[in-house]
């Protein structure tokens, strides 16, 4: 029996936990999808166009499209690409969207209010560099680490113009490794890293500029095949990391009239590990000869570091209101934590008692219907009323009392399965 109960209560407590978690993720006011009534009171509409293919949501300031089976989205023009597929049709009546991208498209996204300029610290990382060339072109050759650190420096002049502090993860052609450029984002306290680099594609027709930031905490990556990742350093700035990438990207697809390739998200290492808010850039396609000759001149690099500069303007206005935004939705989301907590409490302190009623019933009629026979002559233990609260309480301490938002490290069930799996359980 003692074995029984070594290989069963665990199981039941993993359950019991996954279960809670579950169900409090949806109770607790974090659902997972929004309707199409929740989409167009976030973006304030009233209505939307539906052509069988994309559905679009229009007022006087923004325009929004979704695309059908996609997870491509068009924000005023600009191309962002969403962290889950959209789930249901318009059609069936079931259509919805993610909370995760409703969220950072109604308060990162959208168009925010615009204060004084921030006089943040920009940290530019010239891609590669030293021994790592990068990308090369094949005609004319051009090797990806020379370009980016000519593209930090005309963005670095724009931005010191602008008044804003700039320093470089490298300023020559020196060798720096990933966890060295975060190291430097944190030892020079910066408020924003803008990692510069340039593409390379077997199809040598293949262009345009791409903008990449982290993906929220539990979602793949823009490119198919990317797994979800659990919490990360940079998950605690989704919301800003999300304006940034915007802001930049809009800027940067607009005035080099590149094809846009969007607003992308992956785990990319310079990403996930730099505690400020950050995004890599994708100027061009090294793998394109067309392409690669515009790269060169002159007028599209100083056109690409004004759209940068730009971009990280809009940014710095309108961060502090973004910022003030989700002080206020995280007192909010505290509030129907809290009462979510209320809930559970109430459920654990029935609990006990539901499981001793129960116990007796079925003490009562395993009586009854062996009345002719002793209990101690079946050799079956019995298990005290006691002993049962106790385990009960134990399952239920199991069970997460707090919702788990974008911005704070998750619980991860995958801890208590290895946990019994290497047999520490006795």
């Amino acid at each position: 029996m003692t074995d029984f109960f070594s290989k069963v209560i665990p199981f039941f407590l993993l359950t019991c936990a996954w279960t809670f978690r579950v169900c409090g993720d949806a109770a607790g006011g974090a659902a997972p999808w929004r309707t199409l009534t929740h989409v167009q009171n976030a973006i304030g509409v009233t209505n939307y166009v539906w052509d069988g293919d994309s559905l679009c949501f229009s007022n006087g300031q923004n325009l929004v499209r979704f695309y059908q089976g996609r997870r491509r989205s068009d924000v005023n023009g600009t191309t962002v690409w969403l962290n889950a597929l959209p789930d249901g049709s318009v059609s069936g009546g079931n259509w919805r969207l993610s909370g995760i991208d409703l969220d950072l498209l109604q308060f990162a996204v959208l168009p925010q209010e615009e204060s004084a300029l921030k006089p943040v610290r920009v940290i530019l990382d010239p891609g590669h560099g030293g021994d790592d060339e990068g990308a090369r072109s094949k005609n004319p050759v051009i090797k990806e680490k020379d370009l980016t650190l000519t593209l930090a420096k005309r963005i670095g002049a724009q931005l010191k113009k602008a008044g804003l502090r700039v320093d470089y993860t490298r300023s020559h052609d020196t060798t720096v490794s990933l966890d060295e450029r975060s190291r430097i984002a944190r030892s020079k306290k910066a408020d924003l890293f803008i990692s510069i680099h340039a593409n390379y594609a077997a199809n040598n027709e293949a262009d345009g500029v791409e903008t990449y930031v982290l993906p929220p905490s539990g979602y793949p990556g823009t490119a198919e095949g990317s797994r979800a990742r659990g919490w990360q350093i940079g998950n605690r700035n989704d919301y800003q990391n999300t304006l940034l990438g915007f802001s930049v990207h809009q800027k940067l697809s607009a005035q080099t009239r590149a094809t846009d390739r969007g607003l992308k998200r992956q785990s990319f290492f310079v990403l996930r590990e730099t505690s400020c808010p950050a995004v890599l850039l994708e100027f061009g396609f090294l793998s394109n000869p067309t392409e690669t000759r515009r790269m060169l001149e002159s007028v599209w690099q100083e056109r690409c570091a004004t759209a940068v500069a730009e971009g990280v303007l809009a940014y710095a206005r309108k961060v502090d209101a973004l910022e003030k935004t989700m002080a206020a939705k995280r007192i909010k989301d505290e509030e129907a934590n809290a009462r979510w907590r209320q809930h559970l409490a109430a459920r654990n302190a029935k609990a006990p008692a539901d499981l001793a009623a129960a116990t007796n019933t079925h003490r009562s009629a395993s009586a009854q219907a062996s009345a002719a026979c002793r209990p101690e002559s079946s050799g079956m233990p019995v298990i005290a009323p006691s002993a049962m609260a106790v385990f009960s309480n134990t399952v239920a301490s199991a069970a997460p009392v707090a919702l788990a938002g974008t911005n704070s490290a998750p619980l991860e069930i995958d801890t208590l399965v290895d946990f019994y799996a290497t047999g520490k359980v006795h």
